[in-house]
């Protein structure tokens, strides 16, 4: 109930596929557009699990979308992280999951 809470909002997903007239009445960010598509990439290419690298790659692959600035996109997870949306992965630089029991695995391993 809890987690449904936190993810108002946050739950329509990738919009390019609606009109834009519908678009337009929309209150969605870019951001969080960018933070669907980064979800996206991680639980749907690379089985919740990536790092920076990866999810530009991914962002690309998936969404014809090239990301211009790399920091804007590092700071950007770490965001999501401080949101809980994504756990950092220990012992990995810039490696992000969406699972939480991967995390919890990485701490006892």
């Amino acid at each position: 109930m809890e987690e449904d809470f936190k993810n108002i909002g946050r739950r329509v997903g990738d919009i390019d596929d609606l009109p834009e007239e519908l678009k337009k009445h929309l209150q969605i960010s870019k951001t969080d557009e960018l933070e669907e598509k980064i979800l996206s990439v991680l639980n749907e290419l690379y089985s919740g699990m990536a790092n920076l690298d990866e999810v530009i790659v991914g962002l690309y692959r998936k969404y014809n979308e090239i990301i211009d600035n790399r920091q804007f996109l590092s700071n950007k997870m770490y965001r999501m992280s401080q949101n809980k949306l994504l756990y950092s992965v220990m012992g990995k630089k810039g490696a992000y999951t969406t699972k939480k029991e991967l995390v919890d695995y990485f701490k006892k391993n």
